[in-house]
């Protein structure tokens, strides 16, 4: 296997695509792929990409070619089926020039047209050229843990692992599209295929796209997670069985590497079943990385927990006090790095392990998706709660509503419908607080599109499953995955998620709801799991998160930057925010105002985006680019 850590390109409805025409892209990418760059054109399409060496150092040159030369392609990614797929395409009689996973792709797709995409298993972005046919294969994996970003303009279509690489390429208008702003503050992103700059979509996890040679666009998802009624036939130790299997053959999969290899390890459930596991694979020895913070933020440091671990195992483990990385230079520049808006306050403390990571290692094996998929948050414990209080006579709810007493809240929650409530994980800002801090002609309904769709779809379902079906197709790919990807590829580091891998995400939507969560008590296959491989104490230990100190942060390090940048009479988002609202939630913000800091975190990550944005748009103009500035 060879990660390619960004690929792009131009299919261009009039005229010859040159190589040049591609420079200004991936120099944007050099960060994802500093070791190798390929080129390949013909008549009106032209893709490159630029390489991180992972596996086969030495080998693995992109693009991949079929031996007639008639199929070529460039992906970003590791395919962790590749020993199964090089013996099945050679047994077709096909001959690889490489150990680089990547270059089956042009033989299966001989092999099996479209239908090649059922077969991989992995995370992937990949770009095909059929010379035959004249069509272009656009693909994303299933999870969504590779991103690939669409530019289209009328004339021509670009693709780009990261849509700031669009800001090199001549005559891209990088317009905000106001009307999304209201998805930003709800969910703190922009959910999939939109994004926050008009013209630019993003394809969504398990989606297709193919342009034909005459200009048609088909997009569709050949892969969705399973929303369906979720088994209720077996019992917690097949479950549990059959889990743990296919977690050792994930994780065996995701642990190939020629190069140095560790594991982020914050002492939680989820990463310490994933280092149990990988200690007892691994023929040599692993190492591990834990992001605390100070005593000064009490309650925020779980490196006793990682040591027990750690000890347990024979694994030398690192202590990165991150607190140290969180400066407001570098939140400036983490808006710029995140390629979108986007408000999570855990990429603080993630960039920082990463950072010193990258120092010794390559590759990270990183807990991310477990809480998505097997209903580890906090929030999905409302479901049980509000199901006893629906049992409360009509009448009493209503007077309990009237007088407003304590809990009157949760009692007007349990009378709206699951499609209605939620609005994912990340749920920042509800509609009454967007009509605040909003203009009056920017507010829009804050579910676009898909969304919609969706809740459309599984309006009946579970409530947790409904929960659930959400934040597995847009908040882990739009949030947490796009985070991973952003901060692993800016150190070039490729940090591996063996929890998304799709059959484990399957496994995981089809337990019966009573074996995901019950009341307080979560993920109980995976915890089921883990008294097989983890000491008692770490199995039973309260979920704590991979936590940041917002609140305090925000009071400290970065109480100037938010103020300074959020006031300014330079400030983009004035054209967009009412700035009196504004000024309110920066006097509110302190101690035990968490959600008010979370708001605050949004609105300064947007300022900041679009800053750094208007910013290199500029720098582009100045070196020749014809790229516009950024406006509404």
């Amino acid at each position: 296997m060879v990660a390619i850590c960004g690929i792009a390109g131009i299919w261009h409805r009039e005229r010859p695509v040159q190589a040049s025409d591609l420079t200004g892209m991936l120099n944007a990418m050099i960060h994802r792929g500093p070791d190798d760059e390929g080129r390949f054109t013909d008549r009106n399409m032209g893709f490159g990409m630029r390489r991180l060496a992972v596996i086969d150092v030495l080998h693995g040159k992109q693009p991949y070619y079929s031996e007639d030369g008639k199929v070529v392609a460039v992906y970003n990614g590791e395919l962790y089926n590749y020993p199964d797929l090089k013996i099945l395409v050679e047994s077709m009689g096909h001959h690889l020039n490489s150990q680089a996973d990547g270059e089956v792709l042009v033989h299966l797709y001989e092999e099996f047209g479209m239908n090649f995409l059922d077969r991989l298993s992995g995370m992937y972005a990949i770009a095909l050229w059929d010379r035959k046919t004249h069509r272009l294969i656009l693909a994303r994996d299933r999870v969504g843990q590779k991103p690939l970003y669409l530019y289209e303009n009328g004339e021509m279509l670009a693709f780009s692992s990261e849509l700031k690489s669009f800001m090199n390429l001549n005559g891209f208008r990088f317009d905000v599209d106001p009307k999304m702003l209201s998805s930003y503050l709800a969910h703190r992103f922009v959910p999939a295929p939109h994004t926050l700059v008009k013209n630019v979509t993003k394809l969504r996890p398990g989606e297709v796209m193919v342009i034909h040679a005459d200009g048609r666009r088909q997009r569709w998802l050949y892969w969705q997670p399973s929303i369906t009624e979720p088994d209720s036939t077996m019992q917690m130790t097949y479950w549990a069985d059959r889990l743990h299997g296919l977690l050792v053959d994930v994780v065996r999969g995701h642990l190939a590497s020629d190069v140095p290899l560790g594991v982020f390890l914050s002492g939680g459930l989820d990463s310490s079943v994933l280092t149990a596991i990988a200690a007892g694979t691994l023929e040599r020895p692993l190492a591990a990385w834990s992001a605390t913070f100070p005593a000064k933020y009490p309650g925020y440091d779980e490196f006793a927990w990682a040591e027990k671990v750690a000890k347990t195992y024979g694994i030398e483990l690192h202590r990165v006090d991150v607190d140290l990385t969180i400066t407001p230079e570098r939140v400036r520049e983490l808006a710029y790095v995140l390629d979108e808006p986007m408000a999570d306050p855990t990429v603080l403390p993630l960039d920082g392990v990463a950072k010193a990571a990258a120092e010794q290692e390559t590759v990270m094996i990183s807990g991310e998706g477990a809480d998505e998929i097997f209903a580890g948050y906090a929030g999905y414990g409302e479901v049980h709660s509000l199901s006893w209080l629906r049992k409360v006579p009509t009448w009493a709810r209503n007077l309990w509503i009237q007088q407003n007493w304590p809990g009157s809240n949760a009692f007007r929650r349990a009378a709206v419908p699951i499609s209605e409530r939620y609005r994912g994980v990340g749920f920042t800002f509800n509609p009454e607080e967007q009509r605040r801090i909003l203009k009056p002609e920017w507010v829009q309904p804050d579910r676009p599109g898909a969304v919609a769709e969706y809740w459309m779809t599984h309006a009946n379902l579970p409530e947790l499953q409904a929960m659930q079906g959400f934040d597995v197709q847009w908040f882990l790919p739009d949030d947490v995955l796009l985070k991973a990807d952003r901060i692993g590829m800016h150190y070039n580091l490729e940090i591996r998620v063996p929890f998304c891998d799709h059959e484990v995400v399957d496994l995981a939507l089809r337990l019966p709801l009573a074996l995901r969560r019950s009341g307080k008590e979560d993920k109980r296959v995976l915890r089921e799991v883990a008294k097989r491989v983890l000491p008692p104490e770490i199995v039973r230990r309260p979920k704590q998160g991979f936590p940041t100190p917002l609140t305090d942060l925000l009071a400290g390090p970065l109480h100037d930057i938010a103020w300074d940048t959020l006031t300014s009479d330079s400030a983009l988002t004035q054209e967009w925010l009412n700035i009196s609202e504004v000024h309110r939630l920066l006097a509110d913000m302190g101690p035990g105002h968490g959600t008010t800091a979370r708001q605050i975190y949004s609105l300064l990550m947007l300022e900041l985006w679009a800053e750094e944005m208007q910013s290199k748009v500029r720098d582009a103009q100045r070196r020749g680019y014809s790229s516009s500035v950024i406006r509404s």
